[in-house]
């Protein structure tokens, strides 16, 4: 059963420099080091700053932007770090969360899905 659905929409040029010390974990600021060029980096954070205002509105309830970490696997497919699930799963019990992040022009887009365990 669906428990909650986010979507978010963020224009990338509105990312300000110092932003990602308010936005983003300490592994995904060890991510974003690695990047190179300015337009990249504010992609990575309008992508993840997105993607957190969708947990956000999936969960129904405001998480601390730095109690969530969004990495990805070795193919770039974005996941929910083990300890924000754990975080996560104290509130609502065993859950899937599914998500999605996308780029196009100026603007980052996501989407996340919480699904029930079903046992």
């Amino acid at each position: 059963m669906i428990k909650g659905i986010g979507i978010d929409i963020v224009e990338i040029d509105r990312i300000t420099d110092g932003i990602e010390n308010k936005i983003l974990s300490e592994k995904e600021l060890k991510i974003l080091k690695k990047f190179q060029g300015r337009k990249r980096k504010k992609e990575f954070i309008a992508g993840r700053f997105s993607i957190k205002e969708s947990l956000i509105k999936a969960c129904g309830i405001f998480i601390p932007f730095k109690k969530i970490s969004i990495l990805n696997n070795e193919n770039g497919k974005p996941y929910i770090d083990k300890e924000t699930l754990r975080y996560i799963e104290e509130i609502f019990g065993e859950i899937k969360i599914h998500i999605s992040i996308s780029h196009e022009n100026n603007y980052a887009v996501s989407m996340v899905i919480i699904e029930e365990v079903e046992r």
